[in-house]
Formats: structure tokens, sequence, C-alpha cells
């Protein structure tokens, strides 16, 4: 049976705006022409129950364009065998271009758009390139690979890692049961709570704070040669080891504390069961 595929072009004045649903399959959005969001959407037919996975592609009133990947909110079909089609969406949107995605077992990649963006997917893997803005990710049970984002940073995720090189910005980040690697990124500040996940970063620092908290997780810090900070570290089971110059590591109120080349910016690391190592 032939796959369907559906087509549809949106004039956008002012700033554009897009909210795409999808339950099952791919989107990918990449930067087209100014004023203009194409949506190109194929439903694969044999991969479910063609006749009742609908999409919907409308620009509403404000001027969003929404699209979305319709079945029947009664998932006892899913017993007899029925279960909505994967749908693959094809987006080009302008540059400039505010973003609201939702997936469930679907993959997402975005690439070379500015502006704010929330995504979200279960069972999915995330690729984005290139983005701008305040931008938030969460996602259960999926890889998150991130490349060259610049702006203010959320990240939440649940079973799944989390690789990122080139990032710039504020971070945000929750994850629970998932490995977290960033290279060659500038955090100018960090907010991190980790449940069973190894957390390692490569970053310049600002002007903090950065704070992190553990559960069965460890902590590695790599920073430029020159870097100073002051670091305390809190845990049950769990030591601090430095590779850099410490002018002085002492015991205070239950925290080990290590002034690192004169000492500077603070790094925070609560942990039941981690280690804090800081290098380069």
């Amino acid at each position: 049976m032939t796959n369907q595929i559906l087509e549809k072009s949106f004039t956008i004045s002012g700033t554009a705006r897009l909210e795409l649903n999808n339950i099952r399959g791919l989107v990918e959005i990449r930067p087209g022409a100014d004023g203009v969001i194409t949506v190109k959407a194929e439903k694969l037919v044999n991969t479910g129950d063609a006749g009742q996975t609908e999409i919907k592609m409308i620009q509403k009133e404000d001027g969003a364009v929404k699209v979305e990947t319709r079945f029947p909110e009664d998932w006892l079909d899913v017993l007899f065998g029925s279960k909505p089609c994967k749908v693959n969406y094809v987006v080009t949107a302008p540059r400039v271009c505010a973003l609201q995605i939702n997936g469930v077992s679907s993959s997402i990649l975005t690439e070379g758009i500015e502006g704010d963006a929330s995504f979200k997917t279960v069972s999915g893997e995330m690729t984005m390139r290139s983005l701008k803005g305040s931008l938030s990710f969460d996602t259960v049970s999926g890889r998150l690979q991130l490349s060259d984002l610049a702006g203010r940073l959320r990240l939440n995720t649940v079973s799944g890692d989390i690789k990122g090189t080139q990032l710039t910005g504020a971070l945000n980040l929750n994850t629970v049961s998932g490995d977290v690697g960033f290279e060659r990124s500038s955090l100018p500040s960090v907010s991190a709570n980790t449940v069973s996940g190894k957390v390692e970063l490569e970053t310049d620092l600002g002007e903090g704070p950065y704070r992190f908290n553990s559960v069965s997780g460890n902590l590695v810090l790599k920073l430029p040669p020159n870097a100073r900070c002051t670091t305390e570290l809190q845990s049950m089971s769990g030591g601090l080891t430095i590779s850099l110059p410490a002018s002085s590591i002492t015991w205070k109120n239950g925290r080990q504390v290590a002034d690192i080349q004169g000492g500077g910016v603070k790094v925070y690391l609560n942990s039941v069961s981690g280690n804090m190592e800081i290098g380069t």
C-alpha cells in the first residue's frame, strides 16, 4: 500500500511559531524561506491503523502553525492490534521561529533555528544542532545529542544519556539514570541534580555559581589550566580529587573545601555516594 503524503505551506507575518505533536515517527526541522512555514507529512500506512491515524495542519488566529498526529484516545484498541501509524514530518521554517515540539516514540532532529524552543519526547532520540534561544528539553528513555547551542539551557531526562559539544549558556540539568558529557563548552552557571549517573563537564568558568546535587553519581569538571575556583564537597562516602594547583584544602562544617589557584567562583557538590574530580 502506498504511503500517504500531505504537504502544506503557511504564510507568516510577524514572529514565526510552530507547534507540532507526533505520536510515532520522525520530525525534522530546518531553516527555510522567511515568512513561510512548509510542512511535509508522510504517513507510513503499513505501520499501524491508517484509517484512524489523522494528520491535522492549521494556522491559528494568532498566526501560529499547529501540526499534529491524531489517534482515538481509547488506547484499549492497542490490545486488539490497533495502533497509530508512524508519521514522518519534514518542516522548513524561518530561521527565527519559536518551537513547541512534542513526541511519543518519536525521534526529533532540529538545526539552524533561533528562538525560544521546547522539545519533549518519550522513547525517542533527539538531535539538536546550531540553535539559539531559551531551550528546554524533556525526554524519557531517549538519548539527547546537542551541538552548537547558545542560550539558557534546561534539560530534564529519565533513563537517557546526554552528549553535548560547544554549548554556551546557563545550564539547569535534572537527570535520572543517565550519563552526561559536555565538551568544549562555556557555561557561566550550572544547577544540576542527578540520580545514578556520571556528569562530566568541560567548560570555562563564569560568574557561577556551580551547584551539583548527586545520588550515587560522580562529577568530573574539566577546566582551563588557569581556572580559579573554590570547591566545596559534602558527601557521605565520596572524595575530592584535584589535579590543578590547590593553595589550601580544609574541612569546614563537614565539607571538604579547596581553594584552587587562590580560589574564586564557587563550585558545590552535595552527594550521597559520589566523588568530585577537578582537572583539565
